[in-house]
């Protein structure tokens, strides 16, 4: 009698060839499975289901796979999309953009400005206000759900038009990252093709955090406003801890190994 083993399992010893049916028809044999820990399995089990299950993706848009970053504040997203950016992985980082919009966006920033008051406003050696004052516009949403209700629904748009934008961009690319801290909260996790959460304790990256120069308080009114780790740990593909107890490199280059694979043997199924 044969034992029963869950796909992980049989993933872990060594179960490579598979022959699955597409649209009924057999796609001959199936590619093997990269060896990538069992943190990735389901990352892994994500491009097949996009590749499987979305078949033409690829084709219609021409687009690469997106894999979205994203993690709770000081958890060390940003640490870890610097890594993938110096192993040539093209990185949109959404905060940044957000944050470029209010000086290019011109009705963004008069909408902005109109609804919390100038002084949120930052001006230039004319006295025109060009920017926003990002210390006192947090002052005025963190804590404060229903303003912070309100500047997402402006910003997030406009953020999402920006990613579009870059994405045309890479087309060349076999497949890209979107960097956020609020990808679940926005939705934008929808744009994305796989999602991989950034995780530490709670308590280390409060620490952190403070060492940046955030007050407690600040920092707890910022955590609020994200998911809990176990939420976006449950809605992700994968986890990579930066908790100072696995070493952070070997994971960032199993997640390029995970996609890297997945993306060679979908290019050479098409």
């Amino acid at each position: 009698m044969h034992r029963w083993r869950s796909p992980v399992q049989r993933h872990a010893e060594g179960w490579r060839n598979r022959r699955p049916t597409r649209m009924g028809q057999a796609s001959g044999t199936w590619c093997k499975c990269p060896e990538a820990p069992l943190n990735f399995f389901r990352l892994w089990a994500r491009c097949e289901k996009v590749h499987l299950c979305t078949m033409a993706w690829r084709h219609t848009s021409n687009r690469p796979f997106v894999v979205g970053i994203t993690g709770g504040i000081a958890a060390g997203k940003s640490t870890v999309c610097r890594m993938l950016s110096s192993m040539g992985v093209a990185v949109w980082d959404a905060d940044r953009a957000a944050k470029s919009l209010y000086r290019t966006d011109r009705d963004l920033l008069e909408s902005v400005i109109k609804h919390f008051g100038p002084e949120v406003g930052l001006q230039n050696g004319e006295g025109n206000i060009v920017d926003v004052d990002r210390a006192a516009l947090a002052k005025n949403v963190f804590g404060h759900p229903e303003e912070l209700a309100w500047l997402e629904s402006k910003v997030h748009p406009a953020v999402a038009h920006a990613f579009d934008t870059w994405l045309d961009s890479q087309r060349a690319c076999s497949w890209v990252v979107r960097e956020a801290a609020i990808l679940f909260e926005s939705n934008s996790d929808q744009g994305c093709d796989a999602v991989v959460t950034v995780e530490a304790p709670m308590a280390l990256r409060q620490a952190r955090a403070q060492c940046r120069g955030a007050s407690k308080v600040d920092v707890a009114q910022r955590m609020n406003a994200q998911w809990p780790s176990d939420d976006r740990i449950a809605r992700a593909q994968a986890t990579i801890w930066n908790d100072g107890v696995r070493p952070l490199l070997p994971q960032v280059e199993q997640l390029c190994t995970a996609v890297e694979r997945w993306a060679a043997w979908q290019g050479q199924s098409d």
